[in-house]
This record gives structure tokens, C-alpha cells and sequence, in this order.
């Protein structure tokens, strides 16, 4: 069993009549990982795919603009974001078809709930890696039922609560809280990562939720919204099942890393690169993780900081070009006990106890 690269990078929506420019930066890094990972947060279909009256806002990618990611490498996809639903089920099941044909194993989403919960297993060198995949972020209509297609759904509720002193002190926010299912969907969620943990060597879930710092306001930045309750409940759940580690999706922004058990929980893998229309103008944080993979464990895990100017491409450096990404990530993990390394080329997390 020869050793793995993997490669994890965040949301990704290209829509841009030259789709190559938005991975031309990144290829000598893409190029030197073995299985390359994105949260595509967008179907892959044509336009005659689209209900005469869709109105969505969210860029398409056009299925020739697919050639772009095989180009820079990518074989396997989260599938389970919002997004994906938006345009109705037909260019849902044209985008499964598309991918499909070009070798890249994809999950979160299907024909069917038994299609979208079904894991996503890539293998290299001899190592098979699982990708089980979850969305919290959107409605239940966009999930996957026994004979209707759409994407595997976590529903969480939000409860209320007022603080302590709102009746001297009128106005004052509540205090927010998260609540998972802790029922069927969680229990259909440990079977999947236990079958998954059968047939593979790594089990990652990957799970769109958490909040977008720009749901708070316009200008937020990488930290300003907490991680919820849920999840870090619903992180630490994963591990117990069977998981070796947890990756985030939606905020757009970076989020904090986290060790459990000895097992990385990165609650957000913020943005790639992204087309869509809110996203001109702004200056966003931005992480690419690199994971070694070793005789079937993740041996070392690390990110590579970088910057997202307006909806041009990442540009990822070494941690000394870009302090203030590197200082942001340490301040945001500190609170979960978090230790990083910082090296020349890029930042490792300390997966081991400091001793």
C-alpha cells in the first residue's frame, strides 16, 4: 500500500466563459495530489435542461466547462449543498449523467435518497478512500426521498432563547441555539459511515452547514460567525461512528480546526473559486488542505493560506507571504485546543497530544 495524497478544497461554482483561468493558478498544486476533492456548488447542464421559467440567480456550469476541472484533476465531488436543487430536478439528474460520463465519482445527492446517500469511494495506490456527504443548509424539499431525486438532508432546528437581562435591558439579541436530529437521520448517518468504514480505508464526511458570515453582514470576515452548536455535536458524532475526519462547507470563509480523538474536524474549507454574482468586489481568506495518507491513517494533514480577490482565483502562498490568513486560522482554532505548525511551504496541524 503505497502512500496517498489528497487534496480538499471548499466551494467551488465556475461559470466564467474561460473556466481554465479560474484553476490555471493552482494547477502545481493540484497536480500533486493522487485524489482531488471539491464541494461543486453547482449542476453541471445545459440549458435546455432548465424549466422555460427558472429564475435562479446561481451561475450554471455549462457542460463543456467540465473539461476545466479534468483538467486540473479533480475525480471526486460533494454533491450535497443547497444549490445543486435550485434549478429543479432535471438539471439535477443531467448533472449525475455528466459526471458520470467523465470518471468522477461524486455523492450527496441521487436519484433517489437510497442513490444520494450513498457513498463516494475513490481508490489510489492501493487506498481506498470513502467520502459520505451531508447538507444542513436549505429546506427538507430539497431532499432525496425513496423514489424522488435530490440531495441527503440533515434537518437542525433553530431555538430562540432571551438572555438573562432582556427585560431591564429591551432589545438585546437572543442567545442562539442549534438542535440536530438525534433520531432517524442521525441514526441513518452512523449506519452510512459504519458501511462506508467497511469497504474503505479513510472515511471522510464532508457537510455542507453552518452559517455564511455574510447572512450577518455584507462585510464579515473569516471568524465572525461562531461555529454552531450542531455542529460540533454533529462533528464529534462522526468521529464516534467510525470517521477519520469531518470537512465543512457553505460559510464561504474559512472556519476553525479542531482535533477529536485524534481525528481533524475543519469545520469549513471556505471558497475556491466561485462565480457567483455577491461575491465581485469582496477579498476573501482561503485554505487548500493537503492530507498524507500512510499505510491507511492520515500520517499529516496541513492547509496552504491564501487570498480571494473579488471572483478572480485563489492565490495561495507560503505561509510567510500571507500572515494574516495564517493568524486568523491560529486565533479562530485556539478555543478547540488547536495546534499548528508553521512551515516553510505550507501549515500543519498537530494531530498528536503536545507532550
Amino acid at each position: 500500500m503505497s502512500d496517498v495524497k489528497l487534496l480538499l478544497v471548499g466551494d467551488t461554482n465556475v461559470g466564467r466563459p474561460d473556466p481554465d483561468s479560474a484553476f490555471a493558478p493552482t494547477l502545481p498544486l493540484l497536480r500533486d495530489a493522487d485524489i482531488r476533492f471539491c464541494n461543486l456548488e453547482t449542476v453541471v447542464a445545459d440549458a435546455k435542461y432548465l424549466h422555460p421559467y427558472d429564475r435562479s440567480h446561481l451561475p450554471r456550469t455549462e457542460e463543456w466547462m467540465l473539461q476545466a476541472y479534468l483538467r486540473a484533476g479533480f475525480n471526486v465531488m460533494n454533491q450535497a449543498n443547497n444549490p445543486n436543487t435550485y434549478h429543479g430536478h432535471d438539471p439535477l439528474l443531467r448533472s449525475f449523467e455528466v459526471l458520470d460520463a467523465a470518471g468522477i465519482v461524486h455523492a450527496g445527492a441521487g436519484r433517489d435518497l437510497a442513490a444520494a446517500r450513498k457513498p463516494a469511494i475513490i481508490e489510489r495506490n492501493g487506498t481506498r478512500v470513502a467520502f459520505v456527504c451531508r447538507t444542513s443548509v436549505g429546506t427538507p424539499e430539497m431532499a432525496a426521498t425513496v423514489d424522488t431525486p435530490g440531495v441527503a438532508f440533515y434537518p437542525v432546528q433553530t431555538l430562540y432563547e432571551p438572555p438573562a437581562r432582556v427585560h431591564s435591558n429591551p432589545g438585546l439579541l437572543p442567545i442562539v441555539h442549534t438542535v440536530p436530529d438525534r433520531g432517524a437521520h442521525r441514526s441513518a448517518l452512523e449506519a452510512d459511515i459504519r458501511a462506508a468504514r467497511e469497504r474503505a480505508d479513510v472515511v471522510i464526511v464532508s457537510w455542507h452547514w453552518g452559517l455564511s458570515p455574510y447572512q450577518i453582514h455584507r462585510n464579515a470576515g473569516a471568524g465572525e460567525v461562531a461555529v454552531m452548536e450542531y455542529q460540533q455535536e454533529m462533528g464529534h458524532f462522526a468521529i464516534d461512528a467510525g470517521a477519520d475526519m469531518v470537512i465543512g462547507h457553505h460559510s464561504h470563509q474559512p472556519q476553525p480546526m479542531e482535533v477529536y480523538q485524534g481525528k481533524p474536524i475543519l469545520y469549513s474549507l471556505a471558497n475556491f473559486v466561485h462565480d457567483l454574482e455577491g461575491f465581485r468586489g469582496r477579498t476573501l481568506m482561503a485554505i487548500l488542505v493537503r492530507c498524507l495518507i500512510s499505510d491507511g491513517k492520515i500520517q499529516r494533514l496541513s492547509y496552504v493560506p491564501g487570498i480571494i480577490r473579488g471572483q478572480g482565483p485563489p492565490d495561495f502562498a507560503r505561509p510567510a507571504q500571507v500572515p494574516e490568513v495564517v493568524q486568523r486560522m491560529s486565533a479562530m482554532s485556539s478555543p478547540f485546543g488547536t495546534r499548528f505548525e508553521v512551515g516553510e511551504e505550507d501549515v500543519a496541524l498537530a494531530l498528536k497530544p503536545a507532550t
